[in-house]
């Protein structure tokens, strides 16, 4: 990741670590970047990773790619979104 990249996961990192749920996993691929996961009951439900100033949700369930352009946006996103994922 670029130095802007660290800076913008850094900031993401403040916002997912305290929310219940979200946990920083590194990648099992050499030189791939980390990534925070939302898991419900076991199953990763979102990823979202920071790659060239912008930040991607990916949605396994949908084999979906969301880009976002700040910490912000994401913040938005995942109020309004976080809770359809949550497994009952």
């Amino acid at each position: 990741m670029t130095s802007h990249d660290d800076e913008l996961f850094h900031q993401v990192g403040l916002l997912l670590g305290p929310r219940h749920g979200w946990s920083l996993e590194l990648s099992t691929t050499p030189g791939a970047p980390p990534s925070w996961c939302f898991e419900s009951h076991g199953e990763v439900e979102l990823s979202i990773r920071v790659d060239g100033g912008t930040i991607s949700i990916f949605v396994p369930s949908q084999d979906q790619d969301i880009a976002l352009e700040g910490v912000d946006e994401l913040a938005t996103w995942i109020d309004s979104n976080e809770a359809r994922f949550l497994r009952r």
